[in-house]
């Protein structure tokens, strides 16, 4: 149970500074349009301090920790742009949960699989409810009031889905920063690069992101089950 008093807080922490530089980028070209980016670079480089490097870092998670709504919007738009589904499952459970009927008999429910075992465990313990976010928060309460572990795992991967949303919603920011300094700090070759590179990085920190969240509910589920099967068997032991 330690463990868990240490679940969320230290990764928020590191995910959300992460997350937040490239909007730090995005702020610092907006308001100091340049020509040439190696030089900025350079120049700041060579002025590099660690009261400089800790007030960018309290930046960074300040800007990470408060987008964390909007890039959740933003996560989901992309979701439905590109079809994807977030849960670990997909949309199996609920088709189970609408076909499958009662088991009555314990030898049938015995012979059930994974997945039809795994419904009727949910309906019995927690519900299946219509929202995955709703289901994610009642299995984490459920796994934290039983003392299981899956839920460290798990809140692990959801910081890292947040910094790798966060870390998506900045790249894709940045372009747009570099666009509008082609009007004032001029065009050049290397900033055309750092457009596509920036909404390459993006595509690929959404796809990490969809990954650790996927992860998460995966954990989520597989704890819940294991857990409770466990518990049963103690139980008519």
């Amino acid at each position: 149970m330690d463990k868990l008093k240490f679940a969320l807080g230290p990764y928020e922490v590191l995910s959300s500074i992460i997350g937040g530089s490239p909007l730090v980028l995005a702020l610092f070209l907006l308001y100091n349009p340049v020509g040439d980016l190696q030089a900025t670079f350079l120049s700041i480089k060579g002025e590099l301090s660690l009261s400089f490097v800790l007030l960018i870092g309290f930046c960074s998670y300040i800007l990470g920790s408060s987008i964390q709504g909007i890039t959740w919007k933003y996560f989901l738009l992309l979701c439905r742009v590109f079809r994807q589904d977030y849960s670990y499952f997909g949309s199996m459970l609920a088709k189970k949960d609408a076909l499958l009927t009662e088991v009555q008999h314990p030898a049938t429910a015995a012979a059930l699989g994974f997945e039809d075992k795994l419904v009727l465990r949910l309906r019995e313990k927690i519900g299946i409810t219509e929202r995955q976010s709703w289901m994610n928060a009642r299995l984490a309460a459920y796994l934290k009031a039983i003392g299981s572990e899956a839920v460290v795992t798990s809140e692990s991967y959801l910081a890292s889905h947040i910094m790798h949303r966060n870390l998506s919603f900045g790249f894709l920011i940045l372009p747009i920063i570099i666009v509008m300094n082609f009007f004032q700090g001029g065009f050049s070759l290397e900033k055309v690069m750092l457009i596509f590179l920036s909404l390459l990085i993006a595509y690929m920190s959404f796809s990490r992101s969809l990954s650790f969240k996927r992860w998460q509910n995966r954990e989520l589920l597989l704890g819940f089950y294991f857990s409770t099967e466990s518990r049963a068997k103690a139980t008519n032991e």
